[in-house]
C-alpha cells in the first residue's frame, strides 16, 4: 500500500507528481486519525496526536511542493511524512527526539559528516538503549545521495538516560538532495525489551 512509486509510473510530470502525491498524504492522514480514535485515549492525548499528524500533513506536503523536482526526492518525503504519521499516531511512551545542531525532524545542513544526537528518558526502573529499526538494519534510510551511517560509532548498550549520536555520512551528497532517517531506541529492563519507537527525520542539503 505504501509502495515507494505507487504512483509515479502513471504521472505525467513532476508537478503531476507532486498533486498526486499531496493528495494522498491527505487521503491516508484521516485513516491515521481513525485509528488514533480507535485507541479510546484520553481526550488531551487523542487530540495532540491528531494535530501532530495534521501538522506533518502540512509540512509534508509543503516539502514536496517546495523540494520535490525529482520523483526520487518526492517519493522520499511522501514516505517520511508516512512514516512520521505511523510514529504519532502509535505515540512516544518515553520522552524521545532527534536533534541534529538546533533542529529536529525536518532539518537543512551542509553535506558532511551529520551528526544526529538521540536523546530518550526510559520510565523509571527502566534503561534505554538505540535498537534496530528491522533485523540486520540499524536505522530505515531513504536517500536522494549516496550516504550511510557509520555503525563503528554505534553504541547499543542500555543506559539510564540516552544521549547518543548517530554519524550520517552525507559527504557526497550534493545541495537539495534528501534523507530520511529513522532512528529507533527501546526501553529495556534487565536486557529484556520493553516498549520500542522510531523517530524519523528529514534532512535537506542545503
Amino acid at each position: 500500500m505504501f509502495g515507494a512509486d505507487f504512483e509515479s509510473g502513471r504521472a505525467t510530470s513532476i508537478d503531476d507528481y507532486k498533486i498526486t502525491c499531496i493528495q494522498f498524504i491527505e487521503d491516508i492522514s484521516s485513516d491515521y486519525k481513525d485509528w488514533v480514535v480507535r485507541y479510546n485515549l484520553p481526550e488531551e492525548e487523542s487530540v495532540s496526536r491528531k494535530n501532530s499528524i495534521d501538522k506533518v500533513v502540512e509540512t509534508t506536503n509543503e516539502w514536496i511542493g517546495k523540494y520535490g523536482n525529482t520523483i526520487k526526492k518526492i517519493d522520499i518525503i511522501k514516505d517520511d511524512g508516512i512514516n512520521k504519521m505511523a510514529e504519532f499516531t502509535a505515540g512516544f511512551p518515553f520522552d524521545f527526539n532527534v536533534y541534529v545542531e538546533d533542529q529536529s525532524r525536518y532539518v537543512h545542513v551542509p553535506a558532511g559528516q551529520i551528526k544526529l544526537n538521540v536523546k530518550a528518558k526510559p520510565h523509571e526502573g527502566m534503561k534505554i538503549r538505540l535498537a534496530y529499526w528491522v533485523q540486520d538494519q540499524f536505522v530505515q534510510l531513504l536517500t536522494s545521495c549516496n550516504s550511510s551511517v557509520d555503525m563503528n560509532k554505534v553504541d547499543l548498550q542500555p543506559k539510564d538516560v540516552l544521549n547518543e549520536y548517530v554519524l550520517l555520512d552525507a559527504s557526497s551528497c550534493k545541495p537539495a538532495d534528501i534523507v530520511s532517517i529513522t532512528i529507533v531506541a527501546e526501553e529495556v529492563s534487565e536486557n529484556f525489551g520493553g516498549e520500542k519507537r522510531g523517530l524519523t527525520t528529514l534532512i535537506r542539503i542545503k
